[in-house]
């Protein structure tokens, strides 16, 4: 899993060199897979006629203990034969040179991976991410300006200067984390809320 470290750098890159963000969500990632070992099981009753037959497993399930290995195997062969290197510090995060064709100017692609979720940093992120969804496929629609990565809010900003940056806030996460506490408070405490200033 790409780190929020990594996800910050990625973007300072991004800013600094005048590249797109874009992200994108991949469609069913486990079950496009086929699955990495043999696991058999006993079919239940929700398939009628067929309960109590002995099935084997040939797609990844969300279930498996190892899904997301054969999910990160999978999609590692596909970033390298598009030419993409891991990196060294984080594996998660997947590196090209490139050179942008308006003007010659040299840098890295970058693709951030956070199991299904996608964030790319490149001259033409709709094509870098279409190219990957050659391989994976991508939820309609769902490639485009990033709005939430690794639970952060994500949005490009404008400096006093001039200078566009991107900014990173837990606000959405924080929300729904105390909105959590608070719906298990009142279900389970008989109504309590969640205290909203300390008392010294």
């Amino acid at each position: 899993v790409v780190s929020r470290e990594t996800a910050r750098i990625a973007l300072t890159m991004a800013a600094l060199n005048d590249l797109e963000v874009m992200a994108s969500d991949v469609q069913n990632a486990f079950l496009a897979l086929p699955i990495s070992e043999q696991v058999h099981t006993v079919l239940g009753p929700e398939f009628g006629r067929d309960e109590g037959k002995k099935a084997i497993i040939v797609r990844v399930l969300y279930g498996l203990k190892s899904a997301g290995a054969s999910f990160g195997k999978h999609i590692a062969d596909c970033m390298r034969h598009i030419t993409y290197e891991p990196c060294k510090a984080d594996a998660d995060l997947w590196y090209k040179p490139m050179v942008r064709p308006d003007d010659g100017f040299k840098y890295y692609a970058y693709v951030l991976l956070y199991v299904d979720d996608c964030l790319c940093i490149h001259h033409d992120a709709e094509a870098a991410l279409t190219q990957i969804d050659n391989y994976f496929m991508m939820k309609p629609g769902s490639i485009g300006d990033p709005d939430i990565y690794l639970g952060a809010k994500l949005c490009k900003v404008t400096m006093e200067n001039g200078v566009e940056a991107w900014g990173m806030s837990a606000s959405k996460y924080v929300q729904e984390a105390a909105s959590n506490i608070e719906n298990y408070l009142q279900e389970n405490f008989g109504g309590q809320t969640f205290p909203r200033k300390i008392s010294s």
